[in-house]
């Protein structure tokens, strides 16, 4: 496989500045966004194998990865206008999206908006509810957490917790990814903690019957998010639409099976 290197780009948007990871790569242009907490790194081992065909970008959300911290301006629309910016900016045209967790409903959002630069959707583990029981737990232990971390070894110890199929090498290529060193040797998140503060999670059920390009559900089989029967109702909303599902894996399907994630989306993108 071809190897490509990414280069680091800062996007001018309206509340500041944006990092985004440009991989490059023949082909049509394909937009990653990341889940909550995350970064545009943790696309890397995707963002590879994609680049064969696509040209791929990948990106840190405001308060995220190497982005600008933007307290204040972490509401549910601020992230659905940034996609819009950031298309804008880079001047993509017919572009896939592909959004996994909050990353997803911040994309479905936008694409229900405006669906002209938009040509392909990949939802990737997300519903439209207002309260998930799982999301909810997910936030208890956010809340609680400190953020900062003794060693790498508890930030792996910590992400492979969430997603225990996820190979060593992966999790701590994540690890270095969403954290800083700081000077006494202790890592932080890179992440603003006001992103967890301000989170909103609107009921977005309404919006999915404005969908009006080719998309693709993934759930991860054993995820504790996305239940398979909120999954096949939102199937059935968006006007054109195939619901997949990722075996042997979680919420994090792209990290925990890799291999037949990238199957799937790959015979999705090849199909377009």
């Amino acid at each position: 496989m071809q190897e490509f290197i990414p280069n680091h780009l800062l996007i001018e948007i309206k509340d500041g500045t944006l990092h985004c990871l440009d991989w490059g790569g023949e082909g049509p242009p394909i937009l990653l966004l990341h889940g909550l907490q995350d970064c545009a790194s943790n696309w890397d081992h995707i963002a590879k194998s994609l680049s064969v065909n696509f040209h791929v970008y990948a990106l840190d959300s405001r308060g995220h990865g190497d982005s600008q911290h933007l307290p204040g301006k972490y509401r549910f629309e601020d992230y659905v206008h940034e996609i819009e910016e950031v298309i804008e900016t880079l001047g993509l045209e017919h572009v896939t999206i592909v959004g996994h967790s909050a990353g997803g409903k911040y994309a479905f959002s936008y694409v229900a908006q405006d669906n002209h630069k938009a040509k392909n959707l990949v939802i990737i583990d997300m519903d439209p509810d207002q309260f998930n029981p799982g999301s909810a737990s997910m936030f208890d232990r956010y809340h609680k957490e400190d953020d900062t971390w003794p060693s790498l070894e508890k930030v792996i110890q910590r992400i492979s917790e969430r997603e225990p199929r996820t190979s060593i090498s992966l999790l701590k290529d994540q690890s270095i990814a969403m954290t800083r060193i700081q000077h006494d040797g202790t890592l932080i998140w890179k992440r603003d903690r006001s992103v967890l503060l301000e989170y909103e999670r609107p009921d977005a059920w309404g919006c999915l019957s404005s969908i009006k390009i080719r998309t693709l559900l993934m759930r991860g089989e054993d995820s504790q998010l996305l239940t398979q029967s909120v999954a096949e109702k939102m199937a059935k909303q968006i006007p054109t639409c195939d619901l997949v599902i990722v075996p042997n894996a979680g919420h994090w399907c792209y990290g925990e099976n890799p291999e037949e994630f990238l199957q799937l989306l790959n015979a999705f993108l090849h199909d377009s």
